[in-house]
């Protein structure tokens, strides 16, 4: 009995963090999608901040070609678009294909249209690179 309730408390727990994780949902007949907060810890030029990643999997028997556009408020209360950003293209999925975007150590981008800045954290320093902070509002999808 107490291993099925540790086991009933960790299940829960589990899902209330994934729950905290993942800020957007979706899917239609093509594709099917999830936006997470993830964090960039670069403590050689003590740089810290969270940023919105897009995972998009092409759920349909052909090849699909998008455009994933965030849509989001900064934090003066401007409301932007990611299509207004230079480096956006087109990405083309083959059927079952998934595609992530993150931002490496080196703060190498996979696919940039997939990311979104978010917000800085403290550093080492104990300070905060820039008070900017993204406030995603949602995401669409453009074929």
């Amino acid at each position: 009995m107490h291993k099925l309730l540790i086991l009933s408390f960790s299940v829960l727990f589990s899902i209330g963090l994934y729950a905290q994780n993942t800020v957007f949902s979706g899917s239609d007949n093509k594709l099917e999608y999830n936006v997470k907060v993830e964090s960039l810890n670069d403590e050689v030029n003590d740089n810290f901040y969270q940023y919105y990643s897009l995972e998009i999997k092409n759920i349909s028997t052909s090849e699909v070609i998008f455009t994933p556009v965030f849509n989001y408020e900064t934090d003066k209360g401007v409301s932007k678009s990611s299509l207004s950003h230079d480096e956006y293209e087109a990405i083309k999925l083959a059927p079952g294909q998934t595609i992530k975007g993150f931002i490496g150590k080196d703060h190498q981008f996979s696919n940039i249209s997939l990311t979104l800045f978010k917000s800085f954290l403290v550093g080492n320093s104990g300070k905060k690179a820039n008070d900017a902070v993204y406030t995603l509002n949602s995401i669409t999808i453009n074929y």
